[in-house]
């Protein structure tokens, strides 16, 4: 009980004591007493004080620090893609071509399509070729006004003519359900080897001539002994696209 009533015992002691006395006084006792007896108190909530200002200014560089790495990110992106439409290796000729950045994917793995965010309203239209830094990726299938879907090669759906760009050996660029690129229905006895570079063919309705496809890595015969298939390594891996371009069709424009 007697613990109780201590503190405020104790407490209306001291007022009583900086009441006493002059004014000089009761200000050096009140110096005392902040310097000694409340002196704690006074640096607990001066440490408290100084806390939360540091918490702040943590946040605020946070928030600075946040903002500065999305404008570097934004600027690498553009300068990417800059980069990207300057190393194109070959010749377009007159083709225009349309920058776009993949967004999306759609149908299963072994028949993905590509959706990308350029469509009807940036002069992009059914059947046009797309390509990538390195070489074919395939050709539009579906165009809205804001996006557009891309049958890639890769897609057993997708054919287009190709020929052997040494010996000009026409044969016919297929995908199957396990994800093999070939050349097919080349006549047997063609001249083609391993490690020719293969490419679009004068035949192909999208493609101009000479488009870069890939290199032969395998050479087969058809069970029927009447053809040979060569299985061809791709220039673009196209799970790894992040831009393509889509080629605009004459007369197109944005």
């Amino acid at each position: 009980m007697l613990k109780k009533h201590l503190v405020p015992a104790v407490l209306i002691l001291i007022s009583l004591l900086m009441l006493i006395g002059t004014k000089e006084a009761r200000a050096t006792k009140a110096g005392w007493l902040g310097n000694t007896l409340f002196f704690p108190m006074l640096r607990s909530l001066k440490a408290i004080e100084t806390t939360a200002s540091l918490k702040q200014e943590v946040f605020s560089l946070r928030k600075k620090l946040t903002e500065e790495t999305l404008t570097k990110l934004a600027l690498q992106n553009e300068l990417k893609q800059y980069s990207q439409a300057l190393s194109i290796s070959f010749d377009t000729g007159q083709t225009e071509f349309e920058l776009a950045e993949v967004i999306g994917f759609s149908g299963q793995y072994s028949e993905r399509n590509l959706i990308v965010d350029k469509g009807k309203r940036h002069g992009i239209q059914l059947g046009s070729a797309v390509i990538s830094a390195n070489g074919i990726v395939g050709k539009i299938i579906n165009v809205h006004p804001n996006h557009s879907i891309i049958l890639p090669f890769s897609n057993p759906k997708f054919q287009i003519p190709v020929m052997d760009a040494r010996t000009s050996v026409q044969g016919i660029l297929e995908a199957d359900i396990s994800g093999t690129i070939s050349m097919n229905m080349v006549k047997l006895g063609s001249e083609i080897v391993v490690g020719d570079t293969v490419v679009t063919s004068n035949l192909s309705r999208i493609y101009p001539k000479s488009y870069p496809v890939g290199v032969i890595k395998r050479i087969r015969e058809s069970q029927d002994n009447l053809f040979i298939s060569a299985d061809i390594s791709p220039f673009t891996l196209v799970e790894n696209l992040e831009h393509v371009f889509v080629l605009k069709k004459e007369g197109v424009r944005e």
